[in-house]
Order: C-alpha cells, then sequence, then structure tokens
C-alpha cells in the first residue's frame, strides 16, 4: 500500500530517489531532511505498520510501501525498488540486512551505483554491538 498524498519534490535534491527501511532513530530524521531538500523519499515499512499518527512531523515528505521483508516476495520487491534508487538508508541492528538478503554486497550486484547508508547507533565502538542503541545511550 502507497500513500500519494507528498506534493512533488522540490530542491537541490530533486530526482535523487532514497529507499529508507523504517526504523527510529537517526534514519527517519535523516531522510526528513533528504526530503526536505528536495530527494524523493520512500519508506519500506511492515505490513499494517503504514498509519502513523498526524502530528509524527519526522514521516513528512516521504510516501510509504508495505513489505512483508520475512518473504520471499517482500525481499523481491525491495530488490526492485532498490534497482532504480539513488541511495539506501537503514538503522537496524547488525547483520540483519545481511540475513534478509538485502545486505551491501546483494544490494550493489542489483546496482552497483547505490549509496547504502547505514546508522547502527555505535555498533563496533561499544562493548555491547549486537544491542540495539542510538547515540544517546551509547554516549557519556
Amino acid at each position: 500500500m502507497e500513500s500519494s498524498d507528498t506534493p512533488p519534490p522540490r530542491g537541490p535534491l530533486r530526482g535523487v530517489r532514497v529507499i529508507e527501511f523504517a526504523g527510529i532513530g537517526p534514519g527517519p530524521v535523516a531522510t526528513m531532511l533528504l526530503s526536505d531538500m528536495g530527494a524523493d523519499v520512500l519508506r519500506i515499512d511492515r505490513p499494517g505498520a503504514g498509519k502513523r499518527p498526524v502530528f509524527d512531523v519526522v514521516s513528512r515528505g516521504r510516501r510509504v510501501v508495505e513489505l512483508d521483508l520475512r518473504t520471499p516476495g517482500g525481499i523481491e520487491a525491495a530488490l526492485d525498488l532498490l534497482q532504480h534508487a539513488d541511495a539506501l538508508i537503514e538503522g537496524f541492528r547488525p547483520g540483519v540486512m545481511e540475513r534478509l538478503g538485502l545486505g551491501p554486497d546483494a544490494v550493489a550486484a542489483r546496482n552497483p551505483r547505490l549509496v547504502y547508508g547505514r546508522m547502527t547507533g555505535g555498533a563496533g565502538t561499544v562493548p555491547w554491538p549486537r544491542s540495539p542503541a542510538t547515540t544517546s545511550t551509547t554516549s557519556r
């Protein structure tokens, strides 16, 4: 299900297509800012998660498609979308995108020019790199 109530993009990033894998933390804020600058942002949500509260300003300026990434059809649909994108932004725990078959190597095989943006909340720099976290919970 894709919503289409977003006005056409304007700004310096007009024509840049960004695929956001829905999450929390810096990813939605980053894609909000990219959208503010004119990028065409499409967020991939879990089925049933696409309806956000009206006051959710971080979700502004993007379209939404719901895909079940636990199914082969959902993964293939995501890869098809990524084949025509300029950038991907995700903030899952380390290894999640690889387990789904959507890691950098798999995506680059379909779209070698895609910029793969990964925000994992300090993974690799903290004593508990596989735990979910954001910068605010890992900073001292």
